[in-house]
């Protein structure tokens, strides 16, 4: 079971507990989209941030590949964005981002533009692929958590088995990816394009709803 949704007693805390690679909400997740690169949009250099926008879109092969891409566009390390871009496997791309030598200023830059990075990311990725879109809207009105045990900047720095997971009082990370997802979910839920989805996931019961995030993919 690659998530765990926990549900408290009365009803008012539903949890989506989830870290594997082979969830959905996984930035390592094998879900392509096409996107145009553009780290001066992140930066707020306006003017170079147009001239970026009229490059060609790219493929990304998962969230994280656009993560780690941008994080290179920042250093200006062509050599490894070229790696990145041809690399399939996830783990490689991460790692690869982390091979790279960034001065203070560059570590600060990318500490205050990563979090928009992300959800960039998560935004092209649930926009244009229906199926994860969907799955991403049987989470409304419950809070995405990365239960990652290693990671408590991006996690809660706990597995989803954890006991401690299941109240956010003990968790040991900020959560910044479920939070990012939860934002993400909102502002696709409130787009038209998306109405047929969102009345469809209205009309499943909160058990439904649980049991098909719990046994994606079915």
């Amino acid at each position: 079971m690659h998530t765990r949704v926990y549900v408290s007693e009365d009803r008012t805390k539903v949890f989506v507990l989830f870290y594997e690679a082979a969830c959905v909400f996984s930035n390592f997740y094998p879900a392509g989209f096409s996107a145009a690169p553009n780290i001066q949009k992140f930066l707020k250099n306006e003017e170079l941030a147009k001239e970026e926008e009229l490059k060609k879109k790219q493929t990304f092969k998962c969230s994280e590949q656009y993560f780690m891409y941008h994080k290179v566009l920042l250093v200006g390390d062509e050599q490894i964005a070229e790696q990145i871009l041809n690399e399939y496997n996830p783990m490689k791309m991460k790692l690869l981002g982390r091979k790279l030598n960034m001065s203070k200023e560059q570590l600060d830059k990318w500490s205050k533009i990563s979090r928009d990075v992300m959800f960039n990311a998560c935004l092209q990725k649930f926009s244009q692929d229906e199926t994860c879109r969907k799955t991403l809207f049987r989470t409304h009105g419950m809070t995405l958590v990365e239960a990652s045990p290693t990671d408590k900047l991006w996690g809660i720095g706990l597995d989803k088995n954890d006991k401690r997971s299941e109240d956010e009082r003990t968790w040991r990370g900020t959560n910044w990816l479920g939070e990012t997802l939860d934002k993400v979910r909102e502002e696709l839920w409130k787009k038209e394009d998306f109405r047929k989805e969102r009345e469809q996931i209205e009309k499943e019961s909160l058990e439904t709803r649980c049991q098909l995030l719990e046994h994606f993919p079915l």
